[in-house]
């Protein structure tokens, strides 16, 4: 038995604890009520229950036509409101009726066609294919993966266990009966929105099994950065690594997909050694039309503070610096930059002017140059870094000093900050 109390009569109707007017039995000697005889209010009660019956009836097939997005057969039913005395059996024909739809259903397909893509690309980007199982891109060619990636398979190591092994000692082996497998892509950004992480496209392998291969290798050589940002026309190059049997050698592919949102199918690309494969070129400086370009080439200047988000701003205090000799003398274990790079320094400092207290870990710095791709931080131990984990409050500060890996023909070093993740980056200049 239902705990809610009975729900209200309808508006002039008898309470619910008293006897249906028609229910109780005229007395003898009075067969007529109001002037008319039983058989007339019988008839009429009828009449009236058939005409509530076809009201709901109506109401109903509106409600289900109002809650189907784009059913256009509301537009039919809607035209033609008074075209019988009984709607309730005219519009069913409307609703189950296939002529109805199938006019209506090709006019979205049409405007889907002709639509253009989201986003663009900007000049310069090389030329990519998109391949399918049955036809991949062939090994060594470029692919157009969607959202303005791009993907090259360069290479391929079948048996790269023994590499795996010696990468890391703590890596673990490959499951009995397989082996890994390592891959050289190059993975190329050149769309508009940027700087992008270049974790966003989804890239996986398909063997043999047709099922997708487990890529949990541990540390390996040479690894493709993915947690890199990318502005247009910046170019990464790096390994993948599968773990494979002998039964996916032969039709081992990759597949991929620039765009998570995309409704585009994934992209397939040959896994092989191609006869000579050259890395796509990446595009250097930054590029007409790209969302970062107008802060690239005109950034918040030395010494003058800019918001970057929930209540923090960030100076640069100092112009960039080679520090390469100081960061070597630093600490012993510090290892020299790759052949070709140097470490620069570049003075900050973080201002907090939100509401009760933050620490700097909330502001996230990186810089770029004329690669397009993110640079790294990782110089080792330096002198005089920021705090990153004090408790800054209400017009307090803190500051340090920031190194990064620079080609030594890297041309103009730009830092760009964010805090939290909504915020968009904040250039800011270095010279």
């Amino acid at each position: 038995m239902s705990s809610f109390p009975p729900p209200p009569p309808p508006m002039g109707g008898p309470p619910p604890s008293s006897p249906l007017p028609l229910s109780p039995q005229p007395a003898p000697g009075k067969p007529k009520v109001l002037g008319l005889p039983l058989w007339g209010w019988l008839g009429i009660g009828l009449v009236a229950v058939v005409g509530i019956g076809a009201v709901i009836v109506t109401s109903g097939d509106d409600d289900d036509k109002g809650t189907t997005p784009g059913n256009q057969t509301t537009v039919v039913v809607s035209t033609q409101p008074q075209d019988t005395a009984a709607p309730d059996e005219t519009t069913a024909p409307d609703i189950t009726e296939p002529e109805s739809t199938e006019p209506e259903s090709t006019e979205p397909e049409e405007t889907v066609t002709t639509e253009p893509s989201s986003g663009g690309e900007v000049a310069g980007a090389p030329d990519g294919t998109r391949g399918t199982r049955d036809a991949p891109v062939a090994a060594g060619e470029i692919a157009d993966i969607g959202g303005g990636w791009r993907l090259q398979v360069l290479g391929v190591t079948p048996d790269a266990a023994a590499l795996v092994a010696a990468e890391n000692e703590f890596n673990d082996p490959p499951p009995a009966g397989s082996t890994f497998t390592l891959v050289s892509v190059a993975m190329g950004y050149f769309g508009l929105e940027d700087p992008k992480a270049a974790y966003e496209p989804s890239v996986s392998a398909l063997g043999g099994s047709s099922v997708e291969l487990e890529s949990g290798c541990g540390s390996i050589p040479d690894e493709l950065i993915v947690f890199n940002d990318l502005f247009a026309g910046g170019v990464l190059v790096g390994n993948l690594c599968f773990v494979t049997t002998p039964a996916d050698a032969a039709g081992l592919q990759l597949y991929a997909t620039g765009d998570f949102f995309s409704s585009d199918d994934a992209v397939f690309l040959e896994v092989a050694q191609p006869a000579a494969a050259t890395a796509m070129a990446g595009l250097r400086g930054p590029q007409d039309g790209a969302d970062s370009t107008p802060g690239r080439l005109q950034p918040t200047p030395l010494n003058t503070a800019a918001e970057v988000g929930d209540g923090w701003s960030v100076t640069v205090s100092s112009g960039a610096r080679d520090i390469t000799d100081s960061v070597l003398a630093e600490n012993s274990f510090n290892e020299p930059p790759p052949e070709g790079f140097r470490f620069i320094g570049v003075d900050v400092i973080y201002t907090f002017n939100g509401d009760g207290s933050d620490s700097a870990f909330t502001v996230s710095t990186y810089a770029v140059a004329d690669s397009n791709v993110q640079l790294s931080s990782d110089c080792g131990v330096i002198s005089s870094p920021i705090d990153d984990f004090v408790d800054v409050f209400a017009g307090g500060s803190v500051a340090g000093t920031m190194c990064f890996v620079v080609p030594s023909d890297g041309g103009t070093l730009t830092l760009y900050s964010r805090a939290g993740f909504d915020a968009g980056p904040v250039m800011f200049g270095t010279v």
